[in-house]
């Protein structure tokens, strides 16, 4: 009785899983200094956009960024949350990056306390784009990053 419904069910089902991979999935291009030490490294990531979405009741575009270094990377992990408001008040964004022997963090523009400071910047070109971003950490540590995404993906809603 169920089988006229479970082809046209698994068709659906790997389609959408199949557009979501690729939705998620680029090769991420990155470039760090920190520290004065420099870092590069391409490969396997995420970058996903959303024109609609809101940061602490302020309508914001979002973007987001992920990178996961190979075992033998420089650049184990990179993760980027970059928003821009549409009052027109500054810019927000979080950058977790951790290499062989450290991890940095930058946290500038939410409701606590800063962690660092810095600034960060979006160029967009075609449908991806390049993020530069110039700070510290809490500890002093200067951290000059720049991303390119080739394409964003966009970003399902999680929760309820």
């Amino acid at each position: 009785m169920l089988r006229p419904y479970l082809l046209p069910a698994v068709f659906l089902l790997a389609t959408t899983v199949g557009t979501a991979d690729a939705q998620r999935s680029a090769v991420v291009s990155v470039s760090a200094k920190v520290d004065g030490k420099t870092y590069d490294a391409t490969g396997a990531g995420s970058c996903r956009h959303s024109p609609t979405a809101a940061i602490h009741n302020v309508p914001a575009a979002l973007w987001l960024v992920q990178h996961t270094g190979s075992g033998r990377g420089a650049i184990k992990r990179l993760n980027l949350t970059f928003w821009r408001p549409k009052d027109g008040s500054p810019e927000r964004f979080s950058l977790a990056v951790k290499s062989r022997s450290s991890s940095h963090r930058i946290d500038v523009g939410g409701r606590g306390k800063p962690v660092g400071s810095g600034k960060a910047a979006l160029s967009l070109k075609g449908t991806g784009g390049r993020f530069e971003i110039k700070g510290k950490d809490d500890s002093g540590t200067p951290i000059e990053v720049i991303i390119k995404c080739p394409a964003f993906g966009g970003i399902e809603a999680e929760g309820g």
